[in-house]
């Protein structure tokens, strides 16, 4: 599958670029899932990563759709490309004395793919709300510093892991009427594969052709 992918998103782009929109988009992020129970193993860690929170971080991406000829209502297809970042900061590991902290684990995570955004029938000339599904090839880095308490090392580690999975969100397209720049806002839940998911919250503009 993963072969055919890059045959897939090149499709997307077969279309003529007319009535087609190109976004630059940022926003927030919050990675959960089980992605940091398997980061340490040293003494009780395995334990403790389970209880591991996870901040918010930030996003970056473009973002191409247009649309489809479907009658009756709106059809978008979608290409995207995102790299998102956070952190993960483990609150109770055993034993540690008062005012240590363990290393928080930096994650970064690289997400591309293709999917459609489903416009519902007869809404503002300005607006067009949707409803998104794609589907995501995904790259997933975690990394933390090793640290030393009362004599005692924890090795810092840093691990790579790759997968596939679906996000669904919702969101809004604005096109102003005087000016060739649109807005896209979207909040879009994603699996990321490995037991893994992450919440965009994006703002996006771009140019509309």
């Amino acid at each position: 599958m993963k072969k055919l992918f890059p045959f897939l998103v090149a499709l997307l782009f077969v279309p003529a670029i007319s009535n087609a929109q190109i976004y630059v988009t940022g926003g927030i992020s919050a990675f959960g899932g089980d992605a940091f129970k398997n980061l340490g193993r040293n003494n009780q860690q395995q334990q403790a990563q389970a209880a591991a929170e996870v901040s918010a971080g930030f996003n970056a991406g473009l973002k191409y759709k247009y649309k489809l000829p479907i009658p009756l209502f709106g059809v978008n297809a979608v290409g995207h490309f995102n790299y998102a970042t956070g952190k993960s900061q483990v609150n109770n590991v055993p034993n540690l004395p008062p005012g240590v902290k363990f290393p928080e684990t930096n994650i970064t995570a690289l997400m591309y793919g293709i999917g459609v955004e489903v416009i519902p029938i007869g809404f503002l000339p300005i607006i067009d709300p949707y409803v998104s599904l794609d589907y995501t090839l995904n790259s997933v880095t975690q990394k933390r510093d090793a640290v030393t308490i009362q004599n005692f090392t924890i090795p810092g580690r840093e691990s790579s892991v790759s997968g596939s999975g679906l996000g669904i969100g919702i969101g809004t397209g604005i096109k102003l009427p005087v000016i060739p720049i649109v807005f896209d806002v979207e909040v879009k839940y994603r699996m990321l594969g490995n037991s893994q998911n992450v919440v965009l919250a994006n703002l996006g503009a771009g140019l509309s052709f």
